[in-house]
């Protein structure tokens, strides 16, 4: 669908939530997959979409990001596209635990913190755009003027979404939602101000094991 001859919308999905019981931080490192809640997670992004004519869906090649775009394929009879671009932001800190004490404990690391904005511990924001924005154009053209799903990570989906609406804002975690397995979309109409919407999977999931919320 298009917007007052635009750009196609776009719909920017972060992956579902990963089964990472040690906490660490990931990034880019293999094995990491979909947690239960994260498969439910998937299916409500999935369910978000149903109803969206997409032509394509692109997705990183990371696991969690390949189950949640299966997920949302599968309801429109697509095959997914695997794009290395739309990959997790590289950083310096992976395998490491998510607490403060796991990232500062090792005195050569504290140098990788000295600038949050560009961020210093990894890719900056400038790299990820390019890469990001340029997979986002040829999936585009993929669809044929049809919705597209691109299927990323929560710093490249930010970093994305801040750059299609012409966001000054720095896009960094929690100055922008972006929960798991939620959608961000996103209408670039050829005249006036792009517009970015917001859905995130309920609060209050249930499990198929426990039949509880999770």
């Amino acid at each position: 669908m298009r917007h007052d001859g635009g750009m196609p919308t776009i719909h920017l999905v972060r992956h579902g939530q990963v089964e990472n019981p040690k906490g660490v931080i990931y990034g880019r490192l293999p094995g990491y997959h979909l947690s239960e809640l994260g498969r439910l997670q998937a299916e409500a992004a999935a369910q978000h979409l149903a109803g969206a004519d997409l032509g394509a869906v692109w997705v990183s090649p990371l696991e969690r990001a390949q189950e949640t775009a299966e997920a949302i394929a599968l309801r429109h009879d697509l095959e997914v596209v695997t794009d290395e671009r739309l990959t997790e932001s590289a950083n310096t800190l992976e395998g490491l635990s998510r607490t403060l004490l796991g990232m500062f404990r090792d005195p050569r690391r504290w140098w990788h913190f000295r600038n949050p904005l560009r961020p210093s511990w990894g890719e900056s924001f400038s790299e990820i755009k390019a890469r990001m924005l340029a997979s986002i154009e040829e999936a585009i053209v993929a669809a044929g003027g049809r919705e597209i799903a691109v299927v990323s990570h929560q710093t490249p989906v930010l970093v994305a979404r801040a750059a299609l609406i012409h966001s000054r804002r720095p896009p960094l975690a929690g100055l922008v939602a972006c929960e798991t397995g939620s959608v961000t979309t996103v209408n670039v109409p050829e005249q006036g101000a792009a517009s970015a919407s917001y859905f995130r999977p309920p609060a209050r999931l249930r499990t198929p094991e426990t039949g509880g919320a999770a």
